[in-house]
């Protein structure tokens, strides 16, 4: 089994007992791995409003750990993990003017 070091993120999604088919029991925990922490939230935002039930992290040996278990993954949404589309960032500037 190889690794793909270009991954850094998982999230794992479960679909909840009284959403589940015959046909799903099988599978009822499946994961996605991704390269950007905002690629893997904005996947697990789409699990987690379709009513499945999400955990995400980083995939070893990516540091810092750490893991988001399902219980507080609405709070990691509302991290920004980036600066909104559209807006340029904002960079002071600190250069002293020239002398004449």
């Amino acid at each position: 089994m190889s690794i793909d070091l270009t991954k850094a993120w998982y999230v794992s999604f479960e679909v909840p007992k009284r959403m589940r088919k015959a046909s799903a029991q099988r599978q009822p925990r499946q994961s996605e791995s991704f390269p950007t922490e905002l690629d893997a939230q904005r996947f697990a935002r789409q699990k987690f409003e379709q009513g499945y039930i999400v955990t995400a992290g980083t995939i070893n040996p990516c540091t810092p750990r750490r893991a988001i278990p399902s219980a507080v993954i609405h709070h990691w949404f509302a991290e920004t993990s980036a600066p909104p589309l559209g807006e340029p960032p904002l960079f002071e500037n600190t250069k002293e003017p020239d002398l004449p």
